[in-house]
């Protein structure tokens, strides 16, 4: 696991493997990283993932999700 930091202090986490059913931040990434419909090709993060669970067709997201990894949220 690898973290880095960016230049505005949000802190990337690079996974060797999926977190499944572990908790997520929005620029975290693993090699199961797969974008689901709408994602911004240039970021790759668990934000744009179809495994992460933000609870984005709620109301309100979540700012830490769920990895659901080999179960996809969006298809």
């Amino acid at each position: 696991m690898e973290t880095k930091d960016s230049n505005n202090n949000n802190k990337e986490t690079v996974y060797d493997v999926p977190k499944r059913d572990g908790s997520v931040w929005p620029d975290d990434r693993c090699p199961a990283y797969t974008p689901r419909e709408g994602a911004i090709p240039s970021i790759k993060g668990c934000w744009y993932c179809k495994y992460a669970d933000f609870h984005l067709k709620e109301e309100t997201a979540l700012e830490v999700g769920i990895c659901k990894w080999p179960q996809k949220v969006f298809e």
